[in-house]
């Protein structure tokens, strides 16, 4: 990676590979991480390899899903390792979005008030769902309840090929391979156009491995531009190793008319608010609609970048419901720092 450090609007961003030194040695007000049933999930807390105060943990129901309840149940006491005490945030299914947004609000919000100050918030953002790590970013940087918000990324293995043919065996399958049923668009609070019904509209999307899917949710918006920001490492970078239904939608999706590809560094969030900025001052349209599909590194690049565009909105996917895909680290942990750059407790104890 080029760049290590970049301001937008009132946020200042730097991103390290491998280096975690300062996330070792600075006090937090808040820690934070999500209860999942991916293996990966405590990989960024063992990298760390530092003893933490108080861990709270956002835990989403599962109530319906006995093995997933089964596999937070442990991963609760492996993280508990890691901390002198835990703190379990109970809230409803990820996919109930609106019920939880008061939920979590309240909880900061109670943070803020007891330290009389905006908080100081380390969050391993690994296994939390792309719309409440927006939505994080909102409440810390427009309510500001932020002063500075290190994040903490363990990157998986992501087989897509071997995902994609387990996804087509089995019956009543959409083809995805995170998700069943049907995806509904999700405006991500905070993130919202100035411009609430615009006339011409461009698209600005991060991928990740669901081509075919993404493909019909692209052209609802009917865009008049269109930006594809790619996974470098991603198997769509070699797309004869994707089913051939995957292969068609990749060729139709780069066959949109006034339509630009480029491929990013999953780890470089930098390069990706750089480009969505660029992207954001190119455009004449009255509103710029970016879709959240792809990373939560590329996810958490959107909403750095939407901080400093007004006419920015952001929209996730919300499906029925999650797979249980069992996902396993794969040996890097990168961290992120963005920093109120205008906040003097960002950087001082």
């Amino acid at each position: 990676m080029s760049e290590q450090a970049f301001a937008s609007a009132n946020v200042l961003l730097r991103q390290s590979s491998n280096d975690l030194g300062a996330f070792r040695g600075r006090e937090y007000d808040l820690v934070l991480s999500t209860l999942s049933w991916e293996k990966r999930g405590t990989a960024a807390f063992e990298t760390l390899g530092r003893e933490i105060g108080e861990l709270c943990l956002l835990r989403f129901n599962s109530s319906t899903n006995r093995p997933a309840n089964e596999r937070k149940d442990e991963q609760l006491k492996l993280l508990a390792k890691f901390s002198r005490a835990s703190t379990t945030i109970e809230l409803d299914s990820s996919t109930s979005f609106s019920a939880n947004v008061q939920k979590i609000d309240d909880f900061l919000q109670a943070r803020v008030v007891t330290k009389k100050r905006p908080l100081r918030v380390l969050c391993d953002i690994t296994c939390i769902p792309k719309s409440y790590l927006l939505l994080l970013i909102g409440l810390g940087f427009r309510k500001n309840y932020f002063a500075r918000l290190d994040c903490l990324y363990a990157e998986g293995r992501y087989p897509l090929g071997k995902q994609h043919e387990a996804s087509a065996s089995l019956a009543n399958s959409t083809g995805s391979i995170t998700s069943e049923g049907v995806w509904e668009s999700l405006p991500v609070p905070f993130f919202e156009s100035e411009s609430t019904i615009p006339n011409h509209r461009d698209v600005l999307v991060t991928l990740g491995g669901e081509v075919g899917l993404t493909l019909p949710f692209i052209e609802k918006y009917e865009p008049r531009r269109l930006g594809l920001v790619m996974i470098s490492e991603s198997e769509v970078q070699t797309p004869e190793k994707l089913p051939k239904s995957e292969q068609y939608a990749l060729s139709e999706l780069q066959g949109e008319p006034n339509v630009e590809r480029v491929n990013l560094s999953l780890s470089d969030v930098i390069g990706t608010v750089r480009y969505s900025i660029d992207f954001c001052k190119k455009s004449s349209a009255d509103t710029i609609t970016a879709l959240a599909i792809g990373s939560k590194t590329h996810a958490l690049a959107l909403g750095i970048a939407a901080l400093s565009q007004p006419r920015m909105e952001i929209i996730c996917r919300i499906p029925t419901r999650y797979t249980t895909l069992d996902v396993e680290a794969n040996g890097n942990v990168i961290g992120f720092e963005i920093e109120d750059r205008f906040e003097p407790s960002a950087y001082l104890s």
